[in-house]
C-alpha cells in the first residue's frame, strides 16, 4: 500500500508538470463564439448568483450544466478568498482533473492486472499528448473523463462474485456517473451495458436487474432534480440539457456527412425567434428531423455511420485546434504546431495498434472485469456514432485504451524475455 501511494504521487507529478507547462504556455482566454467562451460566460453568471441563465436573464439549459457549474464553484471560491478570476485557474483545474485521472488509471490497471501494468498505463496517460492539450482549453473533457474513470474504478475495484456486488459500491459508482452525465449525457444509459454483462455473469437475473437499478438510482441523484428544474423553467418536459436535438440532427439529417456542421435543415427555422425559443424548438425539431430522415432513407445509414466513425477517430491533435480557439487565436508557431500534432498523432496511432493487438486477450479473459473495460471503451466510442463524429469525442476513451495498451506492452515484454511470472490475460 505504501509503495502504491509513492507510485501514485510519482505519476501525479509526471502528469501535472507537462499540464502546468502547457497551461502556462497557453494562458489565454477563449476567443470567438464557441463552447469555451460560452462555458466562461455561463460560469460567470452562476458564480455571480444569476443561475444558469443567459445575459438577458432567460433560463438556459443547452449545455449540460456540470462543467460550467464546477467552474462557477472555482470562481466563487476565488471571490471569497480575494483572488482574481482567471482563465489560467480554470485550465489548471482541468490539469488537476487530468493528473487525478492518471492516478485512477494506475489504480484501475493495478486492480485488474498488476502494479507493473498500472505503472505503464499511468505513465503513458501522463504524457499522452492529446490528454495534455485539452488541459489548455475551457472544455468539459477532463472533468467528464475524471468522473467516468472514477466510476469504473469503483465498479472494478474487486473481482466480481457471482453472488453480486455490495449496493454501496454500486450506488457510489452511480453517483460518479451522475456527475459525468451532468457534464456529458452519454453515460445516462451505461447501466444498460452493465445489465447485459451481469445477466450473463450473475446467478440471478433479478440480482442483475437490481444492481443496474441501483447504479441508475445513483445517476438519478443529480439528473432528475436538474431535469425537473429545466421542465419548470421552460414549461415543457425537458431532460438534463436541450442540445440532443441539434446533435441528432447534425449527424443524421438528409445531407449529413457525419461531421459537425452548422448548415442544413437543422438551422433553417431560427429567424424571428427569441434565443430561448430557438433553444427549445431546435431541440424538438432536431429530433423529429433526424428520425424522419433516418426512417425515410435507411440504406444510407451504413455509409453515414462509417463517415461518423472516420471523423471520430481519424486524428488526435484536435486539442491544439481547440486551444487556439478553433482558429480564432493562432499563437503557436507553425513548425511547433506541426511537431506537436505529429507527436500527438504518432502516439495515438501506436496506442491504437497496441489496442488492436491486445483486444482479443481482453475479450477472452477469465476476469470479467477486463471484458468490461473493453465494453466501456467501445461504449464511449459507439454512443457518439448516434450523433456525429468529432475527434474531441474519443477523449474519454483514451484512458481505457491506455489500460489495454499497457497490458499488451507488459505481455509482449514478458513474452520477449520469458517471464514466467507474468499475469495471465
Amino acid at each position: 500500500m505504501r509503495l502504491d501511494l509513492i507510485l501514485m504521487l510519482a505519476l501525479f507529478v509526471l502528469a501535472i508538470v507537462p499540464r502546468a507547462a502547457w497551461v502556462a504556455y497557453n494562458d489565454r482566454p477563449p476567443r470567438g463564439f464557441n463552447d469555451p467562451l460560452f462555458y466562461s460566460l455561463f460560469s460567470d453568471r452562476m458564480a455571480d448568483g444569476d443561475g444558469y441563465t443567459r445575459p438577458t436573464g432567460e433560463k438556459f439549459a443547452y449545455y449540460p450544466v456540470g462543467y460550467p457549474a464546477t467552474v462557477s464553484v472555482l470562481k466563487r471560491a476565488q471571490d471569497i478568498i480575494g483572488v482574481r478570476r482567471s482563465t489560467f485557474s480554470i485550465k489548471m483545474m482541468n490539469g488537476l482533473f487530468g493528473a487525478i485521472t492518471v492516478m485512477l488509471v494506475f489504480l484501475l490497471a493495478s486492480r485488474i492486472f498488476d502494479r507493473r501494468t498500472g505503472v505503464v498505463a499511468g505513465a503513458l496517460l501522463a504524457v499522452f499528448p492529446s490528454q495534455i492539450f485539452y488541459t489548455g482549453t475551457v472544455l468539459s473533457e477532463p472533468l467528464f473523463t475524471l468522473m467516468w474513470i472514477g466510476a469504473l474504478t469503483v465498479l472494478l475495484w474487486k473481482p466480481w462474485s457471482r453472488e453480486g456486488m455490495p449496493w454501496p459500491q454500486l450506488f457510489g459508482a452511480g453517483l460518479l456517473l451522475s456527475y459525468a452525465t451532468m457534464t456529458r449525457g452519454i453515460t445516462l444509459v451505461f447501466p444498460a451495458l452493465l445489465l447485459a454483462v451481469w445477466l450473463f455473469h450473475l446467478q440471478s437475473k433479478k440480482r442483475a436487474l437490481v444492481q443496474a437499478l441501483v447504479v441508475w438510482a445513483g445517476i438519478a441523484v443529480l439528473v432528475v432534480p436538474w431535469s425537473v428544474r429545466n421542465t419548470v423553467a421552460f414549461g415543457q418536459i425537458t431532460g438534463p440539457s436541450t442540445n440532443v436535438g441539434d446533435d441528432l440532427c447534425i449527424g443524421n439529417y438528409l445531407g449529413a456527412q457525419g461531421a459537425f456542421t452548422l448548415q442544413g435543415t437543422c438551422f433553417a427555422n431560427d429567424a424571428g425567434k427569441t434565443p430561448q425559443q430557438v433553444e427549445l424548438d431546435r431541440n424538438s425539431e432536431g429530433v423529429r428531423i433526424a428520425i424522419r430522415d433516418v426512417a425515410s432513407h435507411p440504406f444510407r445509414m451504413p455509409k453515414l455511420v462509417a463517415q461518423k466513425a472516420y471523423w471520430l477517430l481519424y486524428k488526435d491533435d484536435d486539442g491544439i485546434w481547440a486551444a487556439e480557439s478553433y482558429g480564432n487565436d493562432y499563437f503557436i508557431p507553425n513548425f511547433r504546431r506541426e511537431v506537436l500534432a505529429f507527436a500527438a498523432n504518432g502516439i495515438y496511432y501506436a496506442t491504437g495498434l497496441l489496442v488492436l493487438v491486445g483486444l482479443l486477450a481482453f475479450v477472452l479473459a477469465r476476469d470479467l472485469r477486463r471484458l468490461t473495460v473493453v465494453l466501456a471503451f467501445l461504449y464511449v466510442l459507439v454512443i457518439p456514432l448516434v450523433f456525429f463524429g468529432d475527434p474531441r469525442f474519443h477523449y474519454p476513451a483514451i484512458p481505457l485504451a491506455v489500460v489495454v495498451a499497457a497490458a499488451t506492452i507488459v505481455r509482449l515484454w514478458d513474452a520477449r524475455w520469458g517471464d514466467s511470472a507474468a499475469p495471465g490475460v
